[in-house]
């Protein structure tokens, strides 16, 4: 992907805006005014905005009540069409898209700030120009650059899985072959593919027209780190939003110190489904997911575990094997898993 510089995005989506408020100079001080009052907050966008440190809110604090605030707050203008956001869908709405700190401290202390006004497509678009954003900022630590960029990748891999659910169910491959898609398209987006994906048959079906690099390859050259660490960043990112606001705003701006190790353990578990409140929490469930596994003993119900297991497993290499996938034989091996977690 060809990587512009900040300056240039920001320049292409100002100009749409910019070109339609300078046809209206004589209601473009009214309408600003009423922009600022009804600046819009979303929660999933304040928190891409690394955290201050107390000293550095203070410092930000002090320095506003002395200058003011000289760099206009950033907004995107939008409907809740787009957003999917309640109320009239295509009446024109304002998000704060850069200044969170600043918006607060100005609303608070009554202190006049002025706006830029920006134009994107999409809240995806507005996440991505964000992440791109604060990390070109000089005072961004190591493990926010990495939580940041595991975002963008864990973005950009979900955007996949939708696409893929887009696709028909019953796909026709150029030899006349109907596969059923839809049972598998979890492990597709999984497995990092962007330009084709490998069939239970052997078969390879194109799924987008780009090349042949991987998610993580292209997001790599983006930011100038390698791939892996991209999956790294992914994982830590997992495992950082599986943690409460607040434990997490504390091991993001350094407060509380842990083991990025542990971190990525926990964003792989799929099993935490709760935010962990403390570093005490977080520790004991790392603990409970490195602990050895149990041995499987020969007791009865050892035996009938053991059972349901090679008959899930017998269906699992039957559907796996075979040209074309029957929704009865998906359904079949849906009730063959089931019996198996039942008997555990």
């Amino acid at each position: 992907m060809a990587k512009k510089t900040l300056a240039e995005k920001m320049a292409e989506n100002s100009k749409a805006v910019y070109e339609g408020m300078k046809t209206n100079t004589i209601s473009s001080f009214s309408s600003t005014e009423n922009i600022k009052k009804n600046i819009i907050v979303l929660d999933e966008l304040r928190d891409l905005i690394p955290p201050l440190l107390d000293v550095e809110f203070l410092a930000l604090k002090d320095n506003l009540l002395k200058h003011g605030c000289k760099d206009p707050l950033k907004i995107w203008q939008t409907n809740n069409r787009v957003i999917g956001r309640e109320g009239n869908l295509d009446e024109p709405i304002y998000v704060l898209i850069d200044g969170h700190n600043r918006f607060q401290l100005c609303t608070e202390l009554q202190i006049p700030f002025n706006i830029q006004i920006d134009n994107f497509e999409s809240l995806k678009e507005v996440r991505d120009f964000m992440i791109d954003f604060q990390l070109s900022r000089r005072n961004i630590t190591p493990q926010q650059a990495s939580y940041l960029r595991g975002l963008r990748y864990n973005t950009e891999k979900k955007a996949v899985t939708d696409n893929l659910k887009s696709i028909s169910t019953d796909v026709n491959l150029p030899n006349g072959q109907n596969v059923h898609l839809g049972d598998f398209v979890e492990s597709v987006a999984d497995s990092d593919v962007v330009s084709g994906t490998d069939l239970p048959n052997g078969q390879n079906v194109h799924l987008a027209n780009k090349t042949n690099k991987t998610t993580a390859q292209e997001l790599g050259e983006y930011f100038n780190v390698d791939e892996k660490t991209i999956r790294r960043d992914a994982e830590f990112a997992l495992g950082l939003d599986k943690l409460d606001p607040t434990l997490r705003k504390d091991i993001l701006n350094g407060n509380v110190k842990v083991e990025k190790a542990k971190i990525q353990k926990i964003g792989k578990a799929a099993e935490i489904t709760t935010p962990l409140k403390s570093t005490e929490e977080l520790n004991q469930v790392v603990s409970e997911l490195t602990a050895p596994a149990v041995s499987v003993s020969t007791s009865p119900v050892s035996t009938i575990v053991t059972q349901r297991y090679e008959e899930f497993n017998t269906k699992l290499q039957k559907v796996y094997k075979a040209k074309k996938i029957k929704s009865t034989e998906i359904e079949s091996l849906k009730m063959a898993f089931q019996a198996f977690i039942d008997a555990l």
